[in-house]
């Protein structure tokens, strides 16, 4: 074991302290001036909310390279970052030299998944009276089907609710009664008929998922965390909702593209004579195409649209909580990163989950290019494009390596808080200053020997554990990655936002920092 040896951190608060989520519009916000000494290697200052900044810094002589990260706490708020320096590395930089692909996800049962998670808020709740006496509540009897069943599935639907696309398929895999810590649960897998798919890797997407034994299976190892994805109290709780017979079921079909991995919708969880289309199922979706090509791969998917499941049951059934997108997306990132390690995948790291360290350079692959390239996204705020899953899973990986993220991941489920005051209640720490540590750690993610709340990189697994299970979590270091951070003069950032500017390197003595906002931001300065 290495003994890591810590930093030494300067931490300077300027200004009135903020509260996180939305924009603060009574924190009042000044220009500063002022004279900072960064002698010590890495060292970090923050100034928190300023407006203008004119900074003086004092490298001393051993030399050393200087950034800012700059977090806007206004939407559509202009940041400039300049220094004394002739030549600014930061410029040198600010146009990217690779371009990856931001493409939309323009996929349109993508789009038509998304629009009915957020309106499912809509739909529940909602009093008929004129069914009641038409529509008692179902029986609680199981009612698990015989391998080589047939059924019928509705696997799309339209804006009014409407099948749009109907498939027949057939019972491959059934498991009756299997002990869990949330009660005996029962696994059917479906395959469309006319697919192909190999029975190994059916076998292993049934055993992956739920078999004998505790605290082997994706359903162990997130229900431990987040609890249970349904319940007979759902309906009655809102009597449109289907009751509970234990069973899970997932739906192997071809989606007709390559562009889905698989999905969770909760479409099914509906009554039929309340959503037409609803297969009144507790049930995920999972693409053929994949399954047969890259197994791991449908297991991540797997173990992200589950968070999404329990999500819908625990927060907008239970809680009556619309959470938004970025939250909900940002479980699931971090629930595929914590369980990388589980399922033995190279998740969004992309490093051989048996390595413990940031893996080798020019790395292409994995969520984290993406981020690289799109840096500036508002961590509250969702896109259709993919960076967004990058953006999402970053942070979530600093959560779970800086705020034990299993726990972490269990408090931010039962909180009675929506969605922009969790983070707050969960951390302690206001969601401005949250994500500028955020970024701070990702500039020092090059660094083994960093202060805690700023680690993503130890050299090693971390270690993070809840209830019956302990997770191991990889090091990252976004230096690694192809392309690496990107940095910048200027941007225009919106609400929890990162703007990454690099001063220089092998820098020594005084240098002056401006930064221009016209607004309000948060500012951390970084040497080393």
């Amino acid at each position: 074991m290495k003994f890591l040896t810590l930093i030494t951190v300067a931490l300077f608060l300027v200004g009135c302290g903020g509260s996180g989520g939305s924009s603060q519009e009574s924190t009042h916000f000044d220009p500063i001036q002022a004279n900072y000494s960064l002698t010590e290697a890495n060292s970090i200052i923050t100034i928190k909310n300023s407006k203008d900044a004119t900074l003086h810094i004092d490298l001393g002589p051993s030399p050393k390279s200087l950034y800012v990260v700059t977090t806007s706490h206004f939407d559509n708020q202009k940041v400039t970052v300049r220094s004394s320096l002739a030549t600014s590395v930061t410029k040198q930089n600010s146009q990217e030299s690779t371009q990856l692909n931001l493409k939309r996800v323009n996929n349109s049962l993508a789009n038509r998944i998304l629009r009915f998670n957020e309106e499912t808020f809509k739909l529940l709740r909602i009093k008929d009276h004129s069914q009641e006496q038409q529509d008692p509540l179902q029986s609680k009897e199981a009612r698990v089907v015989s391998q080589g069943a047939a059924e019928s599935f509705c696997v799309d639907m339209d804006s009014s609710y409407s099948c749009k696309r109907r498939i027949n398929a057939t019972a491959v895999r059934v498991k009756r009664s299997i002990p869990t810590t949330q009660g005996d649960k029962n696994l059917v897998i479906w395959l469309e008929d006319g697919v192909l798919v190999k029975s190994s890797a059916l076998n292993h997407l049934s055993d992956i998922f739920l078999k004998q034994g505790l605290d082997n299976d994706i359903y162990d190892w997130e229900t431990n965390i987040f609890s249970k994805e349904w319940g007979e109290d759902a309906e009655s709780i809102d009597r449109h909702l289907i009751g509970d017979d234990a069973t899970i079921n997932i739906l192997v079909y071809n989606m007709q593209s390559n562009a889905m991995a698989g999905f969770y919708w909760p479409k099914d969880n509906f009554k039929k004579n309340y959503i037409a289309a609803s297969n009144e199922k507790i049930m995920f979706y999972i693409n053929a195409n994949l399954l047969n090509s890259d197994e791991k791969e449908t297991f991540t998917t797997l173990d992200h649209e589950f968070q999404h499941m329990i999500h819908f049951y625990q927060r907008a059934v239970l809680k009556d909580l619309h959470d938004d997108t970025w939250f909900n997306e940002l479980m699931s990132e971090a629930t595929e990163d914590l369980l990388a390690t589980k399922i033995g995948y190279k998740g969004p790291r992309n490093v051989d989950p048996n390595d413990g360290s940031a893996g080798a350079n020019n790395n292409k692959k994995g969520r984290y290019p993406i981020f690289n390239a799109h840096n500036t996204l508002a961590l509250t705020e969702w896109g259709g494009s993919v960076a967004h899953y990058g953006k999402a899973s970053a942070f979530g990986a600093y959560l779970n390596r800086n705020y034990d993220g299993a726990k972490l991941l269990h408090d931010m489920m039962i909180s009675s808080k929506p969605a922009s005051q969790v983070l707050k209640e969960v951390t302690g720490v206001d969601t401005q200053t949250l994500v500028n540590q955020w970024g701070v750690a990702v500039v020092l993610s090059d660094q083994t020997n960093t202060d805690e709340k700023f680690k993503y990189n130890r050299g090693d697994f971390f270690s993070s554990s809840y209830g019956e299970s302990s997770y191991q979590l990889g090091s990252i270091n976004f230096f690694n990655y192809t392309p690496t951070p990107r940095f910048k003069e200027s941007a225009t950032l919106d609400n929890n936002a990162n703007l990454y500017s690099k001063i220089g390197e092998n820098l020594t003595g005084k240098i002056d920092v401006t930064i221009t906002a016209d607004k309000g931001v948060t500012i951390s300065l970084i040497a080393k």
